[in-house]
């Protein structure tokens, strides 16, 4: 049997064991919780001229909403007015982007990085575009009119 420490759980070796000891788990990103981060935010840019603290506010709230969900639910999400009701929040590939966008991505290390952004909804029209490493989503632009992406009616 093991040592117990003084509350009575054994200090396995597991604790103590060296990092290239540990098993090979691979991570799974749609079990994870959403995490949001403003890091990486593209603060010089125009598509963060806001106005009022209404627009901040429905943001952080969504957000917020999204940090008790997983990323399996948040991708699963679907609906809108479209035909087909595709996924509501979902990856792009980096080429897609505008090229004032796409310019910022290749520059900044992220085409080489992330090759894919991720658009979260907001509402209807609005929504957040950034990169996602591990479980956190790293924004990096705001897209007030779904003008980045359009939907193809």
């Amino acid at each position: 049997m093991g040592n117990k420490n003084k509350k009575g759980r054994q200090s396995g070796a597991f604790l103590n064991a060296k990092k290239k000891d540990l098993p090979n788990v691979a991570f799974n990103l749609d079990n994870s919780r959403f995490a949001w981060s403003f890091d990486k935010i593209e603060r010089g840019h125009e598509c963060w001229r806001l106005e009022g603290l209404f627009v901040i506010d429905t943001i952080i709230a969504k957000l917020k909403s999204f940090e008790t969900m997983t990323w399996f639910e948040i991708k699963s999400q679907s609906g809108g007015k479209a035909k087909g009701n595709g996924t509501n929040n979902h990856f792009i590939s980096g080429t897609l982007l505008p090229k004032e966008y796409q310019k910022v991505f290749i520059e900044r290390g992220y085409m080489r990085n992330y090759e894919k952004v991720f658009s979260l909804r907001i509402d209807a029209r609005k929504r957040l575009i950034g990169v996602v490493d591990r479980n956190v989503f790293y924004i990096l632009w705001f897209d007030e009119a779904h003008s980045m992406f359009p939907t193809i009616k």
